[in-house]
């Protein structure tokens, strides 16, 4: 027993799936109006009932001839058999000889409600074309009821032929805004330019491209263009021609072919398209068009009695058109309210029956979501301290590592530069002060030698020498006592460290200077490039500042630092007594070392000021 249950379960599951892969190809081939596809298609389903809705239902939409019995309603079908049900029964009212579109309208309705309760984009707009195609055949002139289904059939849209469904409908409905068609605006000329770059890509074969041509005479045709306009038609008539399935169509091109020629005056010619045009017409909206066309045909003619007669019949059918087309909006819109009030009813009952589930549930998520928010803040405000925390710490060591780095390079850069002057002064001893020692040293000889005659002239000359060896030694006395820093200098120097913190801080720091025109001794500039240096590692670890500026002054005899930032400030008188101010203090130590004077200016909020003068 329990074997036949999951055979039974498997087959239903298999059979599900089944139907609706079928189901889904049969709608799209209905779409693009390959009727022979979906024929042999339908022939292939293993469902009998379905397959015998799909049929009728091709017949019907293939040939616009609701001549078959009307179909039965089950309301205990499948949802699917119920939904083709629907469209059969909407379309066999909407082609009949005394179409009952309010029927069709409420039918059609209900299979977009089965298509919805399904959860099949694929029949929700097998539904919505069907409604439309009612719309368009049906409502005359300034519409409105369309725009809905338009709207929700463009959000829907998902291949090349509901794009071009899209623009044939706006097009369509666009004319019937307004019976002037000089009225027509941009937004037409943007339809159609979309349109003729869709058939692109589109083969020639398809079953659109009569329409596409169609839509391409009347186009010529608002521009006055009657020769183009007459051309497009008859390639249309040509490929409809082809296909049994658009009769309609041709109608509709033949009644257009008499209206070009007519206002050509081309009145024989016009009046057999016209023919043609009445014997392929259907309904009242079809004999409007024939008997107005009829009587400005006669009008040309002359023969006003004839011309009246059927401008008569026409207006009377446009009465009849607009009570029909007033009374379905009027039906449809009392459809609406009623399923809107029904809705509201069901909503306010089951609003009623869950109102004590929803506020004992809700007070439940609520304490629920209250406590997991509860702990998810926490978690997130710890966590945000701890990166926040761990953040600060990073930068401090980016920014020691910064001042390290511009420290050594510039220790090294000065080693460098020491190495290289010993270099020079060793070759300046050894090539030219020694070869003039030497020389001294031949002529002191000389002078102890007794046979030397001119010894008062050798005296001289020795003495001239030991001048100049004197000369040159305070020369390279007087040249390494200029100092080297780097071969640089400290304003350089302070530059590239200042350059380097603004690139890697949230600090733009700026230097000024006045008078250094001069490089100062060595052992002095790197002191006070290590002081200035102390100064803006304070400020990075605890100004918080933003804006940093270093000035420096020469006054000849005197150095002025100053060094300013618009950071949080200090008590200069507390922070002496912190483990904070150690920086501060061995500054201080420095500067009294050189002799120098220190004084700070700062206040809590309002950034802080150090002043250094150091004598020169």
């Amino acid at each position: 027993m329990k074997r036949i249950f999951a055979f039974l379960i498997a087959y239903l599951i298999n059979f599900t799936w089944l139907f609706a892969v079928n189901t889904d190809d049969f709608f799209v081939l209905l779409k693009n109006q390959d009727y022979i596809g979906a024929k042999e298609l339908v022939e292939i389903f293993d469902n009998g009932e379905l397959r015998v809705s799909l049929s009728t239902l091709l017949d019907l939409m293939s040939s616009k001839n609701p001549d078959q019995s009307p179909v039965k309603l089950d309301y205990t079908d499948p949802k699917e058999i119920r939904f083709v049900k629907r469209l059969i029964a909407g379309y066999q009212q909407t082609y009949a000889s005394k179409q009952d579109n309010l029927q069709a309208y409420i039918n059609f309705s209900e299979a977009l409600k089965l298509s919805d309760e399904l959860d099949n984009p694929i029949l929700t707009k097998a539904a919505l074309i069907a409604l439309l195609d009612l719309f368009r055949f049906e409502i005359f002139i300034g519409s409105k009821q369309y725009i809905p289904f338009l709207e929700r059939f463009i959000e829907l849209k998902s291949d090349l032929t509901d794009e071009v469904l899209v623009i044939l409908y706006s097009l369509i409905f666009f004319s019937k805004a307004d019976d002037d068609i000089n009225s027509i605006d941009s937004q037409y000329y943007h339809y159609f330019d979309k349109l003729d770059s869709i058939f692109t890509k589109i083969p020639e074969s398809h079953a659109f491209y009569p329409k596409y041509y169609y839509e391409k005479g009347i186009y010529y045709k608002i521009e006055g263009d009657f020769e183009k306009s007459e051309d497009f038609f008859l390639k249309a008539d040509s490929l409809a021609a082809k296909n049994n399935f658009l009769k309609i169509l041709r109608g509709d091109i033949a009644w257009q072919l008499a209206a070009i020629n007519m206002q050509n005056n081309k009145l024989e010619k016009s009046k057999n398209y016209l023919q043609i045009a009445k014997g392929l017409s259907k309904g009242l909206r079809d004999s409007f068009y024939n008997d107005r066309l009829t009587s400005l045909i006669y009008q040309k003619e002359n023969q006003y009695d004839s011309a009246y007669y059927y401008l008569r019949k026409s207006v009377d059918i446009e009465y009849e058109l607009g009570y029909k087309n007033n009374t379905l909006e009027s039906s449809i819109l009392t459809v609406q309210n009623q399923t809107d009030k029904l809705k509201l009813d069901k909503l306010e009952l089951d609003a009623q029956n869950k109102k004590i589930k929803i506020w004992t549930l809700g007070l439940g998520l609520a304490l629920l979501f209250g406590s997991v928010i509860g702990v998810l803040t926490y978690k997130n405000t710890k966590r945000k301290q701890l990166l926040a925390e761990q953040g600060k710490i990073l930068e401090e060591q980016k920014v020691a590592t910064l001042l390290k780095d511009q420290e050594l390079a510039t220790i090294d850069a000065m080693i460098e530069g020491q190495e290289k002057e010993r270099q020079r002064i060793a070759h300046d001893l050894h090539d030219d002060l020694g070869g003039l020692m030497a020389n001294v040293k031949l002529h002191f000889n000389s002078l102890q030698e007794k046979s030397v005659s001119n010894k008062q002239e050798l005296y001289n000359k020795t003495n001239e020498l030991l001048e100049e060896a004197y000369q040159k030694i305070r020369a390279i006395a007087h040249e390494k006592n200029s100092g080297v820093i780097a071969k640089q200098g400290l304003l350089r120097a302070v530059n590239q460290m200042a350059d380097k913190i603004s690139q890697s801080n949230r600090i733009a720091v700026s230097v000024q200077d006045f008078g250094l025109d001069n490089r100062l001794e060595n052992s002095l500039e790197l002191n006070l490039f290590r002081i200035i240096q102390e100064l803006m590692t304070n400020i990075i670890k605890h100004a918080k500042a933003t804006m940093a500026n270093i000035h420096l002054t020469n006054h000849g005899d005197l150095l002025n630092i100053l060094v300013e930032d618009n950071g949080i400030g200090f008590d200069p008188k507390s922070i002496k007594k912190s483990k904070d101010g150690m920086g501060l203090k061995s500054i201080d130590k420095r500067i009294s070392h050189l002799e120098g004077t220190f004084h700070i200016e700062s206040e809590p909020g309002k950034g802080s000021t150090i002043i250094i003068d150091i004598p020169i």
